[in-house]
């Protein structure tokens, strides 16, 4: 049988929003498939690697956690450049970190200068009596945007964050595969 040659591929992937809206935790249930109930805020940055298969293709996810304490403001837009892809995270129960989405998105899109693929995550939603955000919110800004899909999720439960992450893997898969022809 012949063999089969097989591309490798490696993915920037940047996880920005507020803090304390579930970035790590997310990246934990994703890549570790566990999570971690207390909060340690992320200094700067984490990079955390993550192996794929996508269309017989391997894939290697860079997922950069990007740390949102004010301290680090001045620095934070140097870690998206590179970036292929992006992840954009608010908490479903804090309204503030809904409206200071729009910022990182204009942050983003002066410090990269060209159309990368985004998700929005809305997380948190196994605090279903806490929420304050209708999913309605976040998809009129998904229809004002170019992100490619929203996601409602729970990285304490697992729910839909296997998917987003997926979704950006295959959006920035066919970002590249479109340029290169």
């Amino acid at each position: 049988m012949p063999n089969q040659s097989v591309s490798q591929y490696f993915f920037k992937i940047s996880i920005i929003g507020d803090k304390a809206v579930g970035k790590t935790a997310l990246i934990d249930r994703y890549a570790n498939q566990k999570f971690e109930k207390d909060y340690i805020a992320t200094m700067g940055v984490n990079i955390t690697i993550k192996d794929i298969v996508l269309a017989k293709n391997k894939i290697q996810l860079m997922l950069w956690d990007i740390g949102a304490s004010e301290k680090w403001m001045n620095v934070r837009n140097m870690f998206y450049k590179g970036s292929n892809g992006i992840i954009l995270v608010y908490d479903v129960t804090r309204p503030t970190t809904f409206l200071n989405i729009t910022h990182y998105l204009q942050d983003m899109e002066e410090t990269i200068q060209k159309k990368i693929p985004f998700v929005l995550i809305g997380n948190k939603t196994d605090l279903r009596d806490l929420k304050k955000i209708p999913a309605e919110n976040a998809k009129d800004l998904l229809k004002a945007s170019n992100a490619v899909a929203f996601f409602e999720t729970s990285a304490k439960i697992g729910d839909n964050v296997e998917n987003a992450f997926q979704m950006i893997a295959e959006a920035v898969f066919n970002q590249l595969n479109s340029q290169s022809k």
